[in-house]
């Protein structure tokens, strides 16, 4: 079928054309106290993008395609546009791919069933006696399956397979409920005592205890916390059409890192929507600020040789747009400990919430606990105020410990000691 709609758009008149399927199957389970629910839902999307020698390409979304469908598809795209004047990116298409040897497809997928998710449940349960007060309110499990192809006139033609388990617990603690999740490419990497464990940590530290701040202070955020804020600020990241990049000096204790090739991650693939491979790209090394990612529409207008290999689709975009595979922040060989002790006395940070954005600077609500001499003690809530280029500035130490979080792409992060100045009240400056 992808060979068939390549000839067609080479005989609608169009000089290059890319065809991108995916199948996808996915098996849900859930259950709610009492309730069993189990679905099944299967995809087969094909996304088309065509191209005339010059102007901006074209495309369509196909489901299940037949001839038809295919020629009346290239036929409307052919009727609604007028092809333009200017040099378009066709020529930055990739021919090959080379074979990528990365752990993302775990072929127990076929066997888990519903009698497996019976015993997962039966599991949780049991450690959550281990947990007083802390109560389940509904567990959901699910199974993907997918396959891609990409195949385009200029001879490229690959393929992958790759899996993903997920399983999401709601959970009650006084008043307090909070939903954790876990993705993971292999099932047994799916840990769910520590799923439980994280969500008790993160339920005791919601109090109304407002703390008054009168001094600066030193801030550890866990790897939850500091993902939140690093995602906030992914946009800085991620090239513009306008392109300007200034050579910025972070700290020499950041490196930040964009790596579709790493084993077990669930933003792993041997190449993008596009076809573009890539490896570990370093986007801050060492406090020099290096590189941005991009797809090759954004390569192309800012007069790049090619992309960084991070073309994705979404479910509702025939085209690609710039977006992470695995995205991190570098560890380094300090321990959570070491960094408590060198801070001396702080607050460590477990939760975080986006109140407002405003001037370019964003205003977060905090949650995590006091700390003194390695000691972790009361509960506490504040909250702080920074922007992109002061919070990565006032980053002092990083440590080994990294956890890894999918939130639309795969983004990690180690804990980090953060400088804080007082500003008033509750209210914390980075």
């Amino acid at each position: 079928m992808i060979e068939k709609i390549l000839l067609q758009g080479k005989a609608a008149g169009f000089s290059t054309v890319e065809v991108f399927h995916e199948k996808r199957e996915k098996q849900e389970y859930e259950k709610l106290l009492d309730y069993n629910a189990s679905h099944f839902v299967k995809n087969d999307n094909i996304s088309v993008r065509a191209f005339w020698e010059f102007g901006e390409p074209v495309g369509f979304n196909l489901s299940k395609p037949d001839i038809k469908s295919i020629k009346t598809g290239f036929s409307s795209v052919c009727s609604l546009n007028i092809p333009g004047r200017n040099k378009n990116y066709a020529y930055l298409l990739p021919s090959h791919a080379q074979k990528v040897k990365i752990n993302i497809f775990d072929d127990s997928i076929k066997s888990f069933d519903i009698k497996k998710f019976d015993e997962l449940v039966e599991k949780i349960k049991e450690i959550l006696v281990s947990f007083p007060g802390l109560s389940l309110k509904r567990i959901k499990f699910f199974k993907v399956l997918k396959k891609c192809y990409i195949s385009n006139t200029k001879w490229l033609n690959a393929k992958y397979k790759k899996t993903n388990f997920n399983l999401t617990i709601n959970f009650e603690y006084k008043n307090n409920s909070i939903e954790i999740s876990e993705n993971e490419i292999y099932f047994n990497r799916i840990n769910p005592f520590r799923m439980i464990s994280r969500a008790f940590n993160l339920l005791n530290s919601l109090t109304d205890n407002n703390i008054h701040i009168k001094k600066d202070c030193a801030l550890i955020f866990s790897p939850e916390a500091s993902v939140f804020v690093l995602r906030e600020f992914s946009d800085n990241f991620c090239l513009s059409f306008e392109g300007s990049l200034k050579k910025i000096s972070f700290p020499s204790v950041l490196s930040i890192i964009e790596n579709p090739n790493l084993d077990y991650q669930t933003g792993s693939v041997p190449f993008d929507d596009e076809g573009v491979q890539s490896g570990e790209r370093y986007l801050v090394n060492k406090g020099v600020f290096l590189d941005r990612i991009s797809d090759i529409k954004r390569a192309f207008y800012n007069k790049r040789a090619c992309s960084t290999g991070n073309g994705f689709r979404s479910d509702k975009s025939i085209f690609p747009f710039p977006r992470f595979s695995n995205f991190f922040i570098k560890p380094s060989v300090l321990s959570l400990n070491k960094l408590m002790m060198d801070a001396g006395k702080g607050i460590l940070v477990s939760l975080i919430k986006l109140k407002n954005i405003e001037n370019d600077e964003w205003m977060f609500s905090a949650y995590g606990y006091r700390f003194e001499n390695g000691d972790i003690n009361e509960p506490v809530h504040f909250y702080f105020k920074t922007s992109f280029f002061s919070y990565f500035l006032n980053i002092l130490k990083v440590s080994k410990e990294i956890k890894f979080f999918n939130i639309n792409y795969n983004i990690g992060s180690p804990y980090l000691l953060v400088n804080a100045k007082h500003l008033y009240e509750s209210v914390l400056q980075i």
